[in-house]
């Protein structure tokens, strides 16, 4: 009897160890690395037979990330976007049958490239189980990773490791179940309810079956399937089904049957729900920024406008433009828009994907677009800190100008550090953030005085933020008036001749510089005169040194 009782409790013991849930949710589980558990450090996580060892991870918590949880209960974990972060995961149990996890990508970039793998030999060879990628987390939202190992040996390892320095990838609740000698089928991918972009023609749903011998009449049996509750295809093979898609919803099932086509006993199937996604043509950028806010991000959009580029980084390949109604960020670290664009530069064809970045709204390109025309200028709104603060998403992204603004810290020494906040005061406080590294002011001194300030609009999670593009925005490195009776005219331009009268008739040394910051004229004026008609329509700094004292004045040219 002695006996017969602890066989029983060793194959329950046996059986509670082959399966398991991890949430990673217990404090006391973790084992912190050399840095704190919110720097990305080898951090770990043991509970029971199961044992997370991280390369580059963080202990993510739950809050809110590009719209959507960051984490499941109390925390998650959170890859490096290099190329050496991973998870290694050792099971110390009676085997592994399946197993599944929840995964997203951190922010708004579909840039995520990370292999699944395990192993059943303490890691001298590895099978890949699946691929996390931009086909797979084709929106923030957590995705059900899923595989197939059916080993019953004592160690099995599972790792997810970045192949490339992509985007950060977030993982959470991770789950187990014991190896099996019955037939079994699971789909792979995609994971259920995935949303496939509106140019996806073709999905293949991927299959995992063991214990089962798939063939024509000589072996266990085959499999049927059918898509959207059509009739049911025959299947010889274990290859993926090719599933023709247009904008719509599928469902795709699939069972194991025996060679007479009669589904096995016990049954056998699996079903998996995706969409494609359809185009929402939208009128214009602020139609298409009122349907993100009334309806959240992850939809696509194809803008019938087209918005002129304010700005052009070659940082992610990103775009500032805007139209006549509202203004948007394009961030395209991929570089699908491969046709070369330069401010100025009206687009046409624009499609992509809603998505925020710490609170500001961007668009994903979805494919290539086009230049419908070139040399076009916005004039900046003039506009006060208090209505920015006020309305962000009225003016975020906009190139906009804020009057008689100073910076509050300048104290002459001061100077313009990449990715640094200084306080801008108009009578109401904003902040200027140096984000832009490229900028022809960074490392120059922040300049003391009031003056006329052109910044493009942003946010961080619902504060506003400003940066300029160039010193020629706003003469950042000068104070204003420094020339004695000043005079420039007539602003804007017609006749292709600008006017330089001071209280002195001392010789004056003029450049003028184009909305990014480039000389395109230097010249010492002639009776006063300069000749400006060789320069295109739009708007300028004109930069007039006399007597060692120098000035600046935004100029239009029509």
């Amino acid at each position: 009897m002695k006996k017969l009782y602890f066989l029983l409790l060793a194959l329950i013991t046996l059986n509670a160890f082959s399966q398991g849930t991890i949430n990673f949710d217990d404090s006391t589980k973790w084992t912190q690395g050399s840095l704190a558990f919110g720097s990305y450090s080898n951090h770990s996580y043991t509970d029971g037979v199961f044992t997370a060892t991280c390369v580059d991870v963080i202990r993510n918590g739950i809050a809110a990330q590009d719209g959507f949880a960051g984490g499941f209960g109390t925390f998650s974990l959170r890859l490096q976007n290099d190329a050496t972060t991973e998870v290694n995961i050792a099971i110390a149990s009676g085997g592994v049958g399946n197993f599944s996890f929840k995964a997203r990508r951190w922010d708004g970039t579909p840039a995520v490239d990370f292999n699944v793998e395990y192993s059943t030999n303490g890691g001298a060879n590895w099978t890949v189980s699946s691929v996390i990628n931009s086909t797979i987390t084709t929106d923030s939202d957590w995705k059900t990773i899923v595989g197939t190992i059916n080993s019953a040996n004592t160690n099995v390892l599972i790792k997810i490791k970045a192949n490339t320095a992509g985007e950060r990838l977030m993982i959470d609740d991770f789950s187990w179940t014991s190896p099996s000698t019955d037939p079994s089928i699971i789909i792979s991918s995609p994971s259920n309810g995935t949303v496939f972009n509106p140019n996806t023609s073709n999905v293949n749903v991927a299959l995992s079956i063991f214990n089962f011998n798939v063939a024509n009449g000589t072996g266990n049996g085959h499999i049927h399937y059918t898509i959207n509750g059509g009739s049911a295809v025959m299947k010889y093979d274990t290859t993926p089904i090719a599933v023709p898609t247009t904008p719509g919803a599928y469902t795709v099932y699939v069972e194991l049957v025996d060679n007479a086509h009669v589904p096995i006993v016990p049954a056998k199937n699996a079903t998996v729900t995706f969409q494609v996604a359809a185009l929402n043509v939208v009128t214009d950028l602020a139609a298409l920024r009122a349907d993100v806010l009334a309806n959240g991000v992850g939809k696509y959009y194809q803008v019938s406008s087209t918005p002129v580029i304010t700005y052009a980084r070659t940082t992610r390949n990103q775009k500032y433009i805007q139209d006549a109604t509202a203004g948007i960020l394009i961030d395209d670290l991929s570089g699908t828009i491969s046709t070369p664009m330069i401010a100025g530069d009206a687009i046409s064809g624009l499609k992509g994907q809603a998505s925020l970045f710490s609170g500001v709204l961007q668009l994903l390109p979805l494919e290539n677009a086009s230049v419908a025309s070139s040399g076009n200028t916005i004039t900046p709104q003039v506009v006060t800190a208090a209505n920015i603060a006020a309305s962000i998403e009225t003016y975020e992204s906009e190139l906009v100008q804020i009057n008689n603004a100073s910076f509050t810290t300048a104290d002459g020494t001061i100077v313009f550090a990449t990715n640094t906040n200084y306080n801008l005061n108009d009578g109401s406080d904003i902040t200027f953030r140096a984000m832009f590294s490229e900028a022809n002011y960074i490392g120059g001194i922040v300049p003391s005085g009031a003056a006329n300030r052109v910044v493009l609009v942003a946010e961080f999670n619902g504060t506003a933020q400003i940066v300029s593009r160039s010193l020629a925005d706003t003469t950042l490195s000068v104070n204003q008036n420094s020339i004695s009776g000043l005079n420039v005219y007539p602003n804007p331009v017609k006749d292709g001749n600008l006017y330089i009268t001071s209280n002195s008739s001392n010789a004056k040394t003029v450049a003028v510089y184009d909305i990014l910051g480039k000389q395109v004229l230097e010249s010492k004026t002639s009776n006063n005169t300069l000749n400006v008609s060789n320069l295109k329509s739009g708007a300028y700094i004109v930069r007039i040194t006399e007597d060692g004292k120098t000035d600046t004045r935004k100029l239009i040219i029509e």
